[in-house]
């Protein structure tokens, strides 16, 4: 196309100098030309086309790049595919025969009243503080630790049901958002497909992620601690073994020197 453009321009000069008229004199009537007149008028041509050709490739960039705004705006209707199944929340539910069980239902599924519901359902911690005073500092130390033990497994007892109540209880509101988000996601309504709507339904998106994150690590948080108290009631459990075989043999020890008394007759002296 441009080798046509600078042919026919070509073309077009020769045909206007051949309609230049030679410039008369000053003096006289002698007839003279100016060449200069020619290469200026070449120059300017060759400039005019180069500025024709500059603005045929600006319009050929543009058009192309309208072409791919067009195609990057162009709204897919079978979105509805690319939407998994959702699986629906189950709650769970225990009888209530004896009254214990009602406030541990309540708080599991909604996180309200976890430390009364835990009370009443579990077996209540005695206070043994009227037999405190008649154990030794051995026996007080061995005794706190074990109750220690129980009083920290109520803590976070009580915690992982709230924590998983309110996740529950949230659960229809979560599910909801989900729901809208999805629907306007499968939308072909042009108000929802524009950049700015697409992409506020891709911040929706992450904030709902997000959300999601947060209750996967409170559980887990919940989680931990039920595993850190019962590596705790391991460990003392471990702990008191130990220190019961070794009062045993102690008490062996002892026990087999009272009886024996020591004398080589009694250490020698065996029942048939």
């Amino acid at each position: 196309m441009r080798t046509r453009i600078r042919a026919a321009a070509m073309v077009a000069a020769g045909t206007l100098g051949l309609f230049v008229l030679p410039a008369g004199a000053q003096f006289g009537f002698t007839v003279v030309t100016d060449p200069g007149a020619y290469t200026r008028m070449a120059s300017e041509l060759q400039q005019a086309i180069r500025q024709y050709e500059a603005i045929i490739t600006l319009y050929q960039l543009s058009q192309q790049a309208y072409s791919n705004m067009e195609r990057a705006a162009r709204n897919i209707t079978a979105k509805a595919v690319w939407m998994p199944p959702a699986s629906a929340w189950t709650f769970p539910t225990a009888t209530n025969t004896y009254g214990t069980t009602a406030g541990w239902m309540q708080a599991v599924n909604t996180g309200s009243g976890a430390a009364a519901a835990w009370n009443s359902a579990a077996i209540s911690l005695q206070n043994y503080g009227t037999l405190w005073d008649s154990l030794t500092a051995a026996q007080r130390t061995q005794f706190g630790r074990r109750y220690g033990s129980v009083e920290l497994t109520d803590a976070v007892a009580n915690n992982a049901m709230s924590q998983v109540g309110q996740i529950r209880g949230n659960a229809a509101a979560t599910e909801s958002a989900i729901r809208r988000l999805a629907s306007d996601s499968e939308s072909n309504n042009s108000d929802l497909n524009t950049e700015v709507g697409v992409l506020n339904q891709v911040s929706a998106a992450g904030v709902i992620n997000a959300r999601q994150q947060q209750s996967t690590n409170q559980l887990l948080a919940a989680i931990v601690d039920q595993q850190t108290v019962q590596a705790k009631m391991a460990h003392d459990a471990m702990a008191d073994g130990i220190a019961l075989t070794v009062a045993a043999q102690q008490s062996a020890q002892q026990n087999r020197a009272a009886i024996w008394g020591g004398t080589t007759q009694a250490h020698g002296a065996r029942l048939p």
